[in-house]
Formats: C-alpha cells, structure tokens, sequence
C-alpha cells in the first residue's frame, strides 16, 4: 500500500512552523556561539551571558521593565475585577459599552493606542517616563485581564453569594469571604498574563518612555540597530525566558484550577463575622 503524500495543508502547516520557531532557535543557538561576529561555529560559551548581566544599563533597563509590568499588572487585575463585578448588575447596554470598550482595545492596533495616548499625554503636558509607559501599559492590559475574571465571573454560582448575604454578612465581607476567594485563581492569570504582555512590550515603552525612561525590549530594538551582537542574542533569550515562565505558570494555574472546578462542588463559605 502506498504512503499519501503530504496534503498541501499539511506541507504549508509545516513550513510556517519552520519560519516561526527556526529564527528562535537561532538566537538561542547565537546566544551561546563564542563567534564574536557569527560568522560560523566558534564553540559553547556563556559568557555572553555574563557580559549583559555585568551590563549597567541592561541591569536598569530590566529593573525599569519589573517596575513598569508590576505596576501596570497590579492596577490593571484591579480595574478589570472593579469593572467585571459592576458588570454583573449592569443593565444590558452598559454590558455592551464594558464588552465594546474592552474588545475595542484587544482588537486595535497597539501602534494606534501607543500615538493616540503619545498625543493625549503631551496635549496635558504630562512627562513622559515610567508613569507615561504605566498608563499605555494598562490601557491594553485591563483589557486583557478583563476578559480573564469576566470569563470566570460567569461560571460562578451567585447562590453562594446570596447565601453569605442571608446568613448577614456584609457587602464586604461577601467579597472577602466568598467572592474573592473564588477569584483567585484568574486573578493569578490575569496577573502573569498581563505580566508578560507588559514586560515584553515594545511599541507603547517606546512612544511614551521619551528620554527619561528606557525598558529592555526598547533597548534591545535599538542594539538590532547597530548590529546583531552575541550579547544581544543573550538578551533577547532572557526576555524570551522571562515571557515564557510566566505564561506557563499562568497556564498551569489554569489547568489546575479547571481540574479543581471539574471535580469540586462548590461548598458554602463560613462568613461568621
């Protein structure tokens, strides 16, 4: 019996994994090739490695990226739960203008938000820096981290809410006791997801940083510049590493938390006060 020959489907499905992951493999490849000036093979080496973390300005541009995801993370998971439960007892157009509004900035180009907000922020005469790169940051990021906790809103059982309610704890308390708590687990999402997005952005870091404020990702755009170095290959694998980490915990907090939910049935809280 003959084999069948691969489907044009099937050819074309590899070729763009070949395309999408080959050039990743060749920076990590790069990162760890003692060639100066990658040329060929000049043998295993980390001291590329070594020579950006030593590197003072890539040291304070990486702390600026912590502080700027951080910080962004935290005030975005913040607006997205705020809104998400104003949601719930919305009426039906104010749900539509929530959905609207979050999906409008999912769906926008970054490029578009990062020139409206450059704009904006200088119209008000607003310095553009750490804060300025926060803003940009959380403009997409609380859209992100609302799709997450409205996603797990909605398979929540308000029973259990209702019921803290009539046993007499307070709005609150409710929150406290029951509703945050089942939360949790997309909040943690949400954080590392946003997380990622923030540290590894480059076009709204690069429009609304100016000259007092320089994250990795902007840094290392600039060093492709000038030249493709060993050590900016070391970079961008670390960048890539720190992106990669945070999406797999997200998704293990996911996968963990849809076994729990599957297998679990939800129990009513003690909400004594």
């Amino acid at each position: 019996m003959l084999r069948r020959l691969p489907s044009m489907v099937s050819a074309f499905t590899v070729l763009v994994f070949v395309f999408l992951y080959l050039p990743i493999v060749v920076v990590v490849i790069n990162s760890v090739n003692a060639d100066k000036f990658l040329v060929s093979w000049g043998g295993f080496t980390t001291k590329w490695y070594a020579k950006a973390l030593n590197d003072e300005r890539i040291r304070t541009d990486f702390i600026t990226s912590a502080k700027v995801a951080v910080a962004s993370s935290l005030i975005s998971v913040a607006i997205a739960v705020a809104a998400s439960l104003w949601a719930r007892n919305a009426r039906v157009w104010s749900r539509r203008a929530l959905d609207a509004t979050t999906y409008m900035r999912i769906v926008l180009p970054e490029v578009v938000l990062a020139t409206a907000l450059f704009i904006f922020i200088r119209r008000l005469h607003f310095q553009l820096g750490v804060t300025a790169i926060v803003i940009g940051h959380v403009v997409f990021n609380s859209a992100y981290a609302t799709v997450v906790i409205q996603a797990r809103l909605a398979t929540l059982p308000i029973s259990l809410e209702e019921a803290a309610t009539d046993l007499g704890a307070s709005p609150r308390r409710v929150f406290q006791r029951v509703t945050f708590p089942l939360l949790a687990p997309a909040i943690l999402v949400a954080v590392l997801l946003t997380l990622s997005f923030s540290f590894d952005d480059v076009v709204s870091s690069l429009f609304l940083g100016g000259t007092n404020a320089e994250t990795l990702p902007v840094l290392l755009l600039g060093l492709i510049r000038i030249s493709v170095t060993p050590e900016v290959n070391a970079i961008a694998v670390g960048v890539m590493l720190i992106t990669l980490i945070t999406f797999a915990c997200a998704a293990v907090v996911a996968t963990v938390r849809g076994s729990i939910g599957v297998r679990s049935t939800p129990q009513a809280p003690d909400v004594e006060e």
